[in-house]
């Protein structure tokens, strides 16, 4: 009877020492799928009309993705690799989604297909999408608007009106809330709409907001575009979300951030050296590297995720 005993005893450790393994290996492999986003996507005028383009973050090496002679506005990247950007058709934008693949020879991230979303006659902008790819919000001449990513379901949330003015919305990565900036408050701050309840919240207070909204991966802070800096010029502000309260950034004419998976890069446009041009900040030096060179302006930014590859447990 002892002897069962101990047996159950050592098998019940065993079981605990193989789960403890599998936890850590998820958790390794979770931290390298967030370390590993070695591509952005950005718009660029480099050779005339706005086209997307790759860049390497790790050589610099830049490549055109797109070349319709529309012009792109700035693209919004899921963790699954879809993609939503508004592109000119006719006299005004229009929202196409694509997804990134990864070419056979090189692995860089290629497109492997645009879809157009959406068809009016007014313009529809600032698109923003979930982690998972399946939702997405952005701005029409009705307001702030959600919908699928595959453009059904098109519901307004925020209805244009004549008593404010609200843009810039960004979904959070869960799909539960959207922040936008607003001055239904008096000055230009961030709000945040809750799809369950239809509640609004004004988040922050003296923000000086002017867009560039996006959210952090864990869905607890979100950059934005400000000029409550010490030099007044344009800079960005990381907002905490369940506080309302931020600090700025930079402020050298800096807009348009993004953060990386795990919130210890950002990817940014700045004028401080002549024309608009990205950078990558490291939050925890706060050393700002300059990434492309060109006559054109190069802006919007957005991180590629690498895919998710199954591998053996790291024990």
């Amino acid at each position: 009877m002892k002897l069962s005993k101990k047996i159950m005893a050592r098998a019940a450790s065993g079981i605990a020492v193989l789960l403890f393994a599998l936890a850590a290996s998820v958790v390794v492999l979770a931290q390298e799928a967030a370390s590993n986003e070695n591509y952005a996507i950005f718009v660029s005028q480099r050779n005339g009309a706005a086209e997307l383009y790759l860049l390497d973050l790790n050589t610099r090496q830049v490549s055109q993705l797109t070349n319709t002679g529309r012009g792109h506005l700035t693209p919004a990247v899921s963790d699954s690799r879809e993609m939503v950007f508004a592109s000119r058709e006719g006299s005004n934008y229009e929202l196409f989604s694509a997804s990134l693949g990864t070419a056979l020879r090189t692995r860089r991230p290629t497109i492997t297909g645009i879809n157009r979303l959406t068809m009016n006659f007014s313009d529809e902008t600032a698109a923003s999408i979930t982690r998972d790819g399946r939702s997405i919000a952005f701005v029409s001449g009705n307001g702030i608007e959600i919908m699928a990513s595959v453009g059904a379901g098109r519901q307004v949330v925020i209805p244009a009106s004549e008593q404010s003015i609200d843009f810039a919305p960004a979904i959070s990565p869960d799909g539960t809330r959207i922040a936008f900036v607003s001055n239904r408050g008096g000055a230009y701050d961030l709000w945040v709409h809750t799809r369950a309840n239809g509640e609004l919240r004004q988040l922050s207070r003296g923000a000086k907001a002017s867009g560039g909204l996006k959210w952090s991966a864990d869905g607890k802070q979100i950059v934005f575009n400000t000029t409550a800096t010490s030099s007044e010029s344009s800079g960005i502000a990381l907002a905490d979300v369940d506080s309302g309260g931020f600090r700025v950034l930079t402020e050298k004419g800096d807009f348009n951030g993004a953060l990386s998976l795990r919130g210890d890069r950002l990817l940014f446009t700045s004028t401080r050296d002549g024309d608009a041009e990205l950078y990558l900040l490291t939050l925890g030096t706060g050393t700002a590297e300059r990434l492309t060179f060109s006559a054109g302006v190069d802006d919007g930014a957005a991180f590629v995720a690498e895919p998710v590859r199954q591998g053996k447990p790291v024990r």
